[in-house]
């Protein structure tokens, strides 16, 4: 159970450089490609599919959706990062594995999960260049995951 809830706390906490990557990266996107990046992109949808599902629903304006998407975003990559943490342990925990699991994580989201659910394009439907921007920010949000998760703080106390 430790090893989940380390996982999360560093799954959280990956997911700020994850999005610093990921907006960075968008800024250089020519300029035809500066829709919102994805996690803003499946909240509108959530939203949306919600409302028009049900009937009723108040629009959430700009801001309320923002906070959302980050909290959204957040939630995500503890969720996700609890997964890593209970399947590796802490001794086994590097910078290559939580890459690895990045974008394991992105292919999984990206190539099925999210399509699935109507909430956003597959990978191989999307612009080679907001693919690339996404595999980067996975790879950043991995790279720290493996990281955080090998220290004592966030692993197993029992590591290293």
């Amino acid at each position: 159970m430790h090893n989940a809830l380390g996982g999360a706390a560093a799954g959280f906490v990956a997911t700020v450089p994850m999005t610093v990557v990921m907006e960075a990266l968008r800024a250089a996107l020519p300029a035809e490609q500066h829709r919102r990046m994805p996690p803003r992109e499946i909240v509108d949808r959530t939203i949306d599919k919600a409302i028009e599902n049900t009937g009723e629903g108040a629009e959430l304006d700009r801001k309320d959706r923002a906070a959302l998407t980050t909290l959204a975003h957040l939630a995500f990559g503890a969720a996700a990062g609890a997964v890593y943490g209970a399947t590796v342990n802490s001794r086994r925990s590097s910078v290559l594995t939580g890459v690895m699991y990045g974008l394991g994580v992105w292919a999984v989201a990206y190539g099925v999960g999210l399509p699935s659910l109507g909430l956003h394009p597959a990978a191989a439907h999307d612009t080679r260049d907001r693919n690339e921007v996404l595999v980067a920010s996975h790879v950043m949000w991995g790279a720290v995951l493996g990281k955080l998760t090998q220290s004592k703080f966030f692993g197993s106390p029992v590591s290293k």
